[in-house]
């Protein structure tokens, strides 16, 4: 980096140092963005009373943003109040195409009342909302006049003092509680994704340039909420600005109901040759704007009369309009693209210079140099904004400072978009509140955290030292628990508010229910979160991982440390219990490590429940990472980008299975070690002792009951699965199970004696390497690393896995000459394996192994890659979900298929085969107390899981218990 200046030769000039930290001392309430109605209305009448104090020309501007910002949230929360309805079942006609015409019928039958209510309530609350566009075509007008050329202040002044009347006045109106406790939504292009409203005037400027003989037509700008509130105003002021007569502006939430002003708004467009501007923020798949071109042409709206106007992302560079069977032909598209943002002009050298120089004002000389090195991290940087919404627009200079009586010397700074006006304030605050932790902050202007640029060594070498981890981990989040604390969780009562992290929990929790009946249960489920919500809120990090932090010789540091926390893919959480989770993931920490550090945390921080509420935030961690890295692979990334999501989607599925059969292993009686004994069990753990309720393969009080009663009996329960060795090592170690075999009986651990053999021949070994490599060359193919006795391979595919079709996999098979090998096709994946080895032939071998020859074995499975080892058995049982084949092994009496399905068919097994109806043992398991902490929650609903079809129908009409 050249030479190491001094702290003096380093440090910004101390008057826009304490400029900066003035203004934004003022913003400390922006930790918690998600603002109610009420909320909003103060601070938009705090910041108007504050504009007349603040002096310098950039306090003045943010001011301006920052009352836009407040007005056009307060409008967007009121049209989301008055278009919200209780019931929404369009979900079942997506799923369902045939009922959908019931469905509307139904879902307009069950907000009749609602409807009716709100025509006589809400009166008054649309003639407010009408009212407040005055303050919103104000604001938007005092932009525009600044971003043209002959726009003139005085007509500004004139605006603010009218604008602040009107505020005065609706503002003090006597809303009613329910509205004003509505959280507003966060406007995801100011808060996470780089735009500003420079960019809607730039949207605005190209439809100009496309219609330079139109100015006497009609316009209508349609913005598509939450982001359409913001544009929309904007677009229609410049254009009115410009002189175009006759332009007004609505918004419509094209995913949700429309309120009946907004369906009056879009009738009206019927009897006029308007044309309309649709504007949105960037687009992803294009499914709003498709509905939005739906809806308009419901209304009698023709698609050549339509334009849409919005911004391309860099991570889609090639984006268009879908085509969806002509729906959305003649339609115009005018698009902003990735280097035309405000921002980005913003990080070119020539337009950042000047700010650097007013932070180094104390510097004879303060400039900007060119540099290879880094020029080489900026195109690393531009290449990973192409990874998607959430990667932030950033730069590195290198900047040459020199003095009177000293050295030149070198200094990396990093500018980084944060968000916009109040939106971003955040980012200043943590920074600061965080000293010595982060990367030493310099300051914040027009959206962009200027902060030192650390050394690249964690970045490339996992971030920190394992010796410190723990330490480093447990201080940084108690340190943000300290100083970064909130007053509140802003979304647990907030339902409405958006999607968060409490519905993903809710939504993994209800799955134990079946994905129908689990949706009458969410009530019931929030209810009982309720007491789990954090005592001490805080913002957290959100982002965990070891590429998150760098160390070197001064220091360990967290970067990224403002932006993973509300809006946009995040979760907004405020339980410092996600970070804890998240970094015993992102960390691979051993059961040992994440006991020292929530201790550590919990004794730091004064978070006495802290190790009740982490199951919980595992869970959510853990299924939301397999599900976004299995839904991000696909064509668009590079081969080792998909190898890399499939690699986290893997570790993240372990993850969550192997901390869940802690979990349940916790629940019931283990033995001090593992020992054999001539009785044995084989016991298959797909849909016999595991289900997938959670997401993820798991047992329920069941399963555990059966293994219990099993091993209370002197039986060895010996795991005969598919799973593979890792798996298998887990469950043994976990439930104290003496051992198993693994990958179709490719494998058998011995856990007692800690011995590992593979039941194959060396020739189908040799075959096995050369098949996995001939499979890590064909297109979209993946294999799981964990199996090592055979290969599991599978494609990906809308968000799941998908198995090689037969014929394909044949004919691998005859390419790589794997004439000793043979595959099992199932739906999801493929299983290769060596020619006479399965379920049966190891269960021999077992017996072998442990001089059992001689003495009855026992075996349970469902499927038909169990039906040797069920044949092979002396007493064979199968649950009621089992496959046709066994059914017709069963008719030929050699297997006993139970009454019951899944676990309860095992725990049915169980007792019939030691004759003994009596479970007086297991009683306190199978009927706790009601929950008091997660564990007992998710041990209620694991009993639940078990109950009979007719007891759960039952237990759906209680909406408050479990």
């Amino acid at each position: 980096m050249g030479e190491t200046a001094s702290v003096e030769m380093r440090s910004p000039a101390s008057a826009a140092e304490s400029s900066e930290e003035r203004f934004y001392s003022s913003y400390s309430w922006c930790l918690n963005p998600v603002l109610s109605l009420r909320e909003l209305l103060h601070r938009l009448r705090e910041e108007l009373s504050r504009f007349e104090r603040l002096q310098a020309g950039w306090q003045r501007e943010e001011s301006r943003i920052n009352v836009y910002l407040f007005i056009c949230a307060i409008a967007c929360t009121v049209d989301d109040y008055l278009a919200w309805h209780p019931w929404d079942l369009s979900r079942i006609g997506a799923h369902f195409p045939r009922l959908r015409r019931v469905a509307t019928l139904a879902e307009w039958l069950l907000n009749l009342p609602h409807s009716l209510r709100s025509l006589v309530r809400d009166r008054r609350i649309l003639h407010w909302r009408r009212s407040w566009d005055r303050c919103v075509d104000e604001i938007c007008g005092v932009l525009a006049r600044q971003e043209l050329p002959e726009g003139s202040s005085h007509r500004d002044v004139e605006a603010w003092a009218s604008l602040a009347m009107t505020v005065q006045s609706l503002a003090g109106a006597g809303l009613p509680a329910r509205l004003l406790e509505r959280r507003m939504r966060l406007p995801e292009a100011f808060r996470c994704q780089d735009l500003t409203h420079h960019d809607v005037f730039s949207l605005g400027q190209r439809f100009v340039a496309s219609r330079q003989k139109s100015k006497k037509r009609v316009v209508v700008v349609l913005g598509v909420r939450t982001a359409g509130a913001y544009f929309a105003p904007l677009i229609k002021a410049y254009l009115s600005m410009l002189g175009w007569p006759r332009v007004s502006w609505f918004t419509i939430r094209p995913k949700a109901d429309l309120s009946r002003w907004e369906r009056h708004q879009l009738r009206g467009l019927r009897n006029e040759d308007a044309e309309v501007l649709v504007v949105d923020d960037y687009p992803n798949t294009g499914r709003t704007l498709v509905l939005t071109v739906g809806a308009l042409r419901q209304f009698g709206v023709r698609n050549e009369r339509i334009t849409i106007l919005v911004p391309r992302h860099q991570s889609r560079p090639d984006w268009t309009l879908p085509g969806d069977e002509g729906r959305t032909e003649g339609v115009t598209l005018i698009t902003l693209e990735p280097g035309e943002l405000y921002k980005a002009a913003l990080l070119d050298p020539r337009s950042a210079e000047p700010l650097l120089r007013d932070y180094y004002r104390d510097f004879q000389d303060a400039r900007i140099e060119e540099s290879g090195r880094v020029d080489e991290i900026n195109a690393r940087l531009w290449r990973h904004y192409e990874d998607g919404f959430h990667v932030r627009l950033k730069r590195v200079f290198q900047v040459r400072l020199g003095a009177c009586g000293h050295e030149p010397v070198l200094e990396r700074i990093l500018a980084k978009s944060v968000g916009w006006g109040w939106l971003g304030y955040h980012a200043y605050i943590i920074g600061s509140r965080l000293a010595g932790s982060v990367p030493r902050l310099i300051g914040l202007r027009n959206g962009l955290m200027i902060t030192e640029w650390r050394s690249e060594t964690g970045r490339n070498n996992g971030g920190m030292t394992d010796r410190n981890r723990v330490r480093v981990l447990s201080s940084y989040l108690v340190k943000r628990v300290r100083r970064l604390p909130l007053a509140e969780d802003p979304c647990f009562d907030s339902p409405d508010y958006r999607w968060t992290g409490w519905d993903e929990i809710v939504n993994i929790l209800r799955g134990v229910y079946g994905p129908y009946a689990g949706r009458l249960k969410v009530r019931a489920l929030r209810e009982h979160l309720r007491r789990y919500v954090s005592p001490m809120p805080a913002l957290v990090d959100g982002r965990m991982g070891p590429d998150e932090w760098v160390e070197d010789a001064s220091g360990v540091y967290k970067v990224d440390f403002e932006q993973h926390n509300f809006g946009g893919a995040e979760l907004d959480v405020v339980d410092p219990a996600s970070d804890l989770a998240s970094a015993t993931f992102e960390f691979s920490l051993s059961e040992r490590e994440e006991r020292e550090l929530l201790e550590a945390y919990a004794s730091e921080s004064g978070d006495r429940t802290i190790a009740d509420r982490i199951l919980l935030y595992h869970l959510l961690h853990g299924v939301l990472t397999m599900k976004r890295a299995l839904g991000a692979i696909g064509p668009r990334l590079s081969p080792e980008k998909q190898e890399q999501r499939h690699r986290r989607y893997l570790s993240a599925r372990n993850f969550l299975v192997y901390r869940m059969n802690r979990f349940s292993a916790s629940l019931i009686r283990r033995p001090p070690a593992a020992r054999w004994s001539k009785r044995l069990f084989f016991l298959d753990l797909d849909w016999v002792f595991d289900r997938e309720l959670l997401g993820f393969p798991h047992t329920t009080f069941s399963g555990l009951a059966a293994l219990e009663l099993l091993r209370s009996h002197g039986f060895s329960v010996v795991l005969n699965t598919g799973r593979s060795v890792d798996h298998v090592r887990n469950y043994c170690e976990t439930y104290m199970l003496p051992g198993g075999l693994a990958e179709y009986g490719s494998v058998f651990v011995d856990s007692v004696h800690r011995r590992e053999m593979e039941l194959g021949d060396a020739e189908a070994a040799e075959q096995l390497l050369r098949c996995r490599d001939a499979l890590a060359t064909m297109p979209g193919v993946f294999t799981d690393p964990g199996y090592r006795y055979s290969v599991r391979a599978y494609r990906c595919a809308d968000g799941r896995t998908v198995c090689l079709p037969p014929a394909e996999m044949e004919k691998v098979l005859a390419g790589c000459g794997c004439d000793r090998l043979t595959f099992i096709a199932k739906p999801e994946t493929t299983y290769v394996i060596g020619k006479g080895r399965g379920k049966g032939t190891g269960l021999l071998a077992v017996k072998r192994y442990l001089h059992c020859t001689e003495d009855p074995v026992v075996a349970m499975g469902d499927s038909d890659q169990d039906l040797e080892a069920l044949e092979a058995a002396d007493i064979a049982y199968a649950p009621s979900n089992c496959s046709a084949m066994v059914r017709e092994l069963a008719g030929r009496e050699k297997c006993r298929v139970m009454r019951h399905p899944f676990q309860r068919g095992l725990l049915a097994a169980a007792r019939d085969l030691l004759r003994d109806g009596a479970f007086s043992d297991n009683r306190d398991l199978l009927e706790p107390d009601g929950p008091s902490n997660p564990g007992d929650l998710l041990a209620a609903l694991l009993r639940a899981a078990d109950r009979p079809r007719h007891l759960q129908v039952l237990a759906l009409l209680n909406r408050r218990g479990l």
